[in-house]
């Protein structure tokens, strides 16, 4: 009975670090990820002379033309708040 259960608590283990770094692979993508977004929405900030934040606060309002460089840093932005969202979530549990 009790090599059984050493020889469970040891596997759960080796699943657990296993999964831990499977999260921290996914972790480092996001960061990488996360960089590429960031990097584009201060290109668009500095062609626009806006912060991301009023950009999309005069988006969503309507205040803004449709042009094509609109929609695609308003994707921008709410991606780069998704991902950054699911990385904290992926940090808490890789601590």
């Amino acid at each position: 009975m009790t090599f059984n259960i050493c020889f469970l608590y040891k596997y759960f283990m080796q699943q657990t670090n296993e999964i831990k770094l499977s999260l921290k692979r996914e972790y480092d993508l996001y960061s990488n990820a996360m960089a590429f977004y960031k990097k584009v929405l201060q290109e668009f900030e500095k062609k626009y002379q806006l912060s991301t934040q009023t950009f999309l606060e005069r988006f969503e309002a309507g205040q803004i033309g449709d042009e094509a460089d609109y929609f695609d840093w308003y994707a921008f932005a709410k991606l780069h708040a998704r991902w950054r969202k699911t990385q904290s979530a992926i940090r808490l549990v890789i601590q």
